[in-house]
């Protein structure tokens, strides 16, 4: 058993001061607010660090397309047909990535990689470690959201290839047409065989997995929200520069929203509105959300970063840590597991010299599933 004494615990929802943590067999087996410990445990004192839950980025393309290979190089889309349900992003997922490993050592332990913005309907995520191992071990949930995409990127990338859809209305038209197939094949009491795009819209349709819909501007948001109101599946918003422009209309409505990448700058008129200060706002509605690097687009091993840039910009200190552990573990149907410090969790864990959202602070100590990895 180990035990990792004192400093400032951050469970996911509250901090403890000088609490220990007990971890045993991979999972946190207690969590005490008091030093008394037994003798017979090997104690890794941390007075005066800040330990956190391993970081959860929520929306990634990490080791779908390798940092510093060339764009061709890139597995994130298959841009070849404007519904891809069938394809599942941990098919394109190499551990090798180096920025798997500059993520780990900046206290990322967990993501979901997801197919790309290319396609109205693009494929479905998976929630993964970031530990080494073989790709069946570190798959923490294979199927964890159906990602769909509105907007500009659809759009301009069919009309390079003068192909359907090439407007904002073919794209809404491409996953209605693909919706309601699914909904007639839910309804056939004796299939002659399975069809694995229908197989996937329908878990989205019978809300086992949230649709992860891509989109900017208010105009696509609404559009979002048409399609939810027509086909009732649950849904949680990506990116959304525009969000807190009508968030009194989305409370309710969805399961939350995922912000970023935050850093640099617009690179298309639908993103003008993307800023620092939109998860303050977001959540000032009651708007529950988590921020993304969106890696390789802004850089995963800065993720604690973003959500103090964040903090600066208005958002509380807990939700800005809980956007980064707790909040994206929710998101992502994964929060039995991974997120939180607490009793019967894997544990991952980071351990950090000093604030994590000080720019001068050091990750000292990474764990998954109980053993150091930095």
């Amino acid at each position: 058993m180990i035990v990792l004494k004192g400093g400032k615990i951050f469970t996911g929802e509250e901090f403890i001061e000088n609490g220990a943590i007990f971890i045993e067999n991979g999972k946190i087996v207690k969590v005490l607010r008091r030093k008394r410990l037994p003798s017979n445990v090997e104690v890794i004192d941390l007075k005066g660090k800040y330990i956190l839950p391993g970081f959860i980025d929520p929306h990634t393309h990490i080791g779908m397309r390798d940092e510093g290979a060339p764009r061709d190089y890139s597995d994130v889309n298959e841009a070849t047909d404007p519904a891809t349900p069938h394809i599942y992003a941990i098919d394109a997922y190499n551990p090798l990535d180096p920025a798997v490993e500059k993520a780990l050592r900046n206290g990322v332990t967990t993501v979901f990689i997801t197919p790309g913005s290319a396609n109205p309907i693009g494929g479905i995520g998976s929630v993964i470690k970031l530990k080494k191992a073989s790709i069946s071990e570190i798959i923490v949930k294979k199927e964890a959201g159906l990602k769909m995409a509105l907007g500009e990127n659809p759009k301009l990338t069919y009309r390079e290839r003068k192909s359907f859809p090439t407007t904002r209305m073919a794209t809404a038209a491409v996953i209605r047409e693909w919706f309601t197939k699914a909904q007639r094949y839910g309804e056939e009491k004796k299939r002659k065989e399975k069809d694995p795009k229908l197989e996937n819209i329908l878990k989205a349709l019978r809300k086992e997995i949230p649709c992860r819909i891509h989109c900017h501007s208010v105009q696509d948001i609404e559009t979002a929200l048409r399609l939810r109101e027509e086909f009732g599946f649950e849904m949680i918003l990506e990116h959304a520069s525009d969000a807190p422009l009508i968030a009194d209309k989305l409370k309710g409505k969805v399961k939350g929203i995922v912000v970023g990448p935050l850093f640099g700058v617009s690179s298309k008129p639908e993103s003008k509105n993307l800023s620092f200060e939109n998860p303050a706002r977001l959540s000032s509605h009651g708007i529950p959300i988590a921020i993304t690097s969106d890696h390789p687009f802004n850089a995963i091993y800065y993720l604690n970063l973003y959500a103090a840039m964040s903090f600066k910009e208005g958002l509380d200190e807990i939700t800005a840590l809980k956007a980064i552990t707790s909040t994206p573990a929710e998101f992502l149907g994964v929060s039995d597991r991974v997120g939180y410090i607490k009793k019967g969790y894997d544990a991952d864990i980071v351990v950090f010299s000093g604030h994590p959202f000080d720019i001068m602070s050091r990750v000292e100590m990474v764990f998954i599933d109980g053993v150091r990895v930095v």
